[in-house]
């Protein structure tokens, strides 16, 4: 029971859920409206208050929305341009001969499965498996002419690869502050306060009252959806990553929660993972194949080479 009710909370926290918490938001907000009555203050200072508190939140929440959309467009375009590298990194190991192809196809299957493992926020966390996949194509020894210009090229994706991490942790850490947090719930408390003893117990104005508050608290969870990086996540990370797994013949890897939550509906065979230890710690994930039904016509034959790890 409780480690569903912290599960939960995590979830509240970090805006994965959202009709639910709107929804009783507004029902309060209604069912307070309809309690108070005719308590209420002068209906001109009500007005001159509400006039200037939601003022005040519209501006704070128009720039702050703004912002964290820039950051958040910022690091999905870094980290297409590193996974675009790592399919570059994994096509030119075709002409390099076994097993050192194996092997770094590995690796370069290991940083897109390490990447998965953490939050877009916590992707520093995965930088192990990026310094393993540097540090093998670095000590490539090319054996001839052709081999020396791909290994060039290789190096070259590395530099580039490595900028662009260091990009995306530097941008990843500017999360809103908690006094910017504490500010616009402060003013969504003195607009919902002031919204439901306005209607003074008419139950056409408690209604609006609830609606007006569901509102403004699905707009604060979108804004933290947003500081979080998961705003429209099914759609700008984990297709574009499936299609990634699959053009390079790889089943797809997705945490069960992101499944069993609705975030991303797979298709086709999908290594589907699963953390027994509370996040970050991923030293004993347990990966198994599943199949979802009606996998890509246009996708290669799946080539999974694990069916259970720990």
């Amino acid at each position: 029971m409780l480690p569903s009710i912290n599960r939960l909370a995590r979830s509240l926290a970090h805006g994965e859920i959202v009709l639910w918490p709107a929804v009783l938001a507004g029902a309060a907000a209604t069912l307070l409206s309809l309690a108070t009555g005719s308590v209420r203050l002068d209906l001109s200072v009500e007005v001159a208050l509400a006039s200037m508190a939601t003022f005040l939140f519209g501006v704070l929440l128009a720039f702050t929305i703004a912002r964290v959309r820039e950051r958040l467009a910022m690091v999905r375009e870094l980290v297409a341009r590193g996974n675009s590298s790592l399919q570059s990194i994994h096509q030119i190991m075709a002409v390099f001969p076994d097993p050192l192809r194996s092997r770094i196809r590995g690796l370069v299957d290991d940083q897109l499965t390490s990447q998965i493992d953490y939050r877009l926020v916590d992707n520093h966390l995965a930088g192990a498996a990026h310094d393993a996949l540097v540090e093998a194509v670095y000590a490539i020894e090319p054996t001839s002419a052709q081999h020396e210009s791909l290994y060039r090229r290789l190096v070259a994706l590395c530099v580039h690869m490595g900028a662009d991490r260091a990009l995306v942790d530097s941008t990843t850490g500017q999360s809103l502050m908690a006094v910017e947090w504490i500010g616009m719930l402060l003013l969504l408390g003195v607009i919902v306060g002031l919204t439901i003893v306005m209607p003074a117990g008419a139950l056409w104005g408690a209604l609006v009252a609830g609606l007006l508050t569901g509102t403004l608290v699905t707009l604060l969870i979108v804004v933290r959806q947003l500081d979080r990086l998961v705003w429209h996540e099914q759609a700008s990370v984990w297709e574009p990553t499936s299609r990634l797994f699959r053009s390079m013949g790889l089943d797809p890897c997705v945490p069960r929660l992101v499944i069993d939550s609705g975030r991303f509906t797979p298709s086709g065979r999908v290594r589907v993972v699963d953390y027994p230890d509370p996040y970050p710690d991923r030293s004993r994930k347990i990966v198994t194949v599943a199949d979802f039904g009606d996998e890509p016509r246009d996708s290669p034959r799946q080539a999974c080479t694990t069916s259970a790890t720990g």
